[in-house]
């Protein structure tokens, strides 16, 4: 039913990473997937040898940060099968248990969200400063919660994130991720000219955060 895409670039916070999002995750994983930019085969191979249940595979050289989710999309394209797919940087932890099935249900019948993510802990100084990246900007997150399926969230038009989230596989079908630097922006603004499309965050205004980014710097380069 959903497929787990774990990035990474070679750094070490993946071995604490996939073991906590084991530990927190309920529902229904039908396939996982690291997808691995370091270049290097022997870390590859490691990888491999530690997570024995997930399909390591490359880009075949240090893409980057646009560069590897433009390699990992092609991939699942072409081999996946599950109908959502939840991604995960190589540095993040779970501080609560979370229902991947819910996160799908969710998107199931509110066809305008692109995605429901999770919220990490304020990072940079305005978000620190505001007490969060929903207090930065209150008034651009509007409840749309579905009491029918028990789950609480927060949507916006601020942005796509590739934090700790879930979207459709049908989203990597229809968009091509895309190339040079500020991808995650550029992404966003082609996914928001359709005004009636949304994001959204797990829980309510204060649910609070439920992973912790633990990286001094995120997944690859070139955002």
């Amino acid at each position: 039913m959903i497929a787990l895409l774990v990035m990474t670039d070679g750094r070490d916070h993946i071995f604490e990473t996939i073991p906590s999002f084991e530990a927190s995750a309920r529902g229904t994983i039908s396939e996982r997937w690291i997808h691995d930019d370091s270049g290097d085969r022997h870390h590859a191979e490691a990888l491999q040898r530690a997570f024995p249940a997930y399909t390591v595979v490359t880009s075949g050289g240090r893409s980057g940060f646009g560069g590897a989710i433009r390699s990992a999309w092609s991939i699942l394209r072409e081999q996946s099968a599950a109908p959502y797919v939840f991604h995960l940087e190589d540095d993040f932890t779970f501080l609560r248990p979370v229902d991947v099935n819910a996160m799908a249900a969710l998107l199931a019948i509110r066809p305008e969200l692109v995605q429901v993510a999770l919220r990490r802990q304020p990072w940079n100084a305005a978000e620190i400063a505001a007490g969060g990246i929903v207090e930065q900007h209150p008034e651009d997150f509007a409840d749309c919660s579905c009491p029918e399926l028990g789950v609480e969230c927060l949507a916006h038009r601020r942005f796509f994130t590739t934090n700790p989230g879930l979207y459709r596989r049908s989203l990597l079908l229809e968009h091509d991720w895309p190339t040079g630097p500020n991808s995650e922006g550029h992404f966003s603004a082609e996914l928001f000219a359709d005004p009636s499309a949304r994001s959204a965050y797990l829980g309510s205004r204060t649910s609070g955060v439920w992973v912790c980014h633990t990286g001094t710097n995120r997944a690859g380069t070139g955002y």
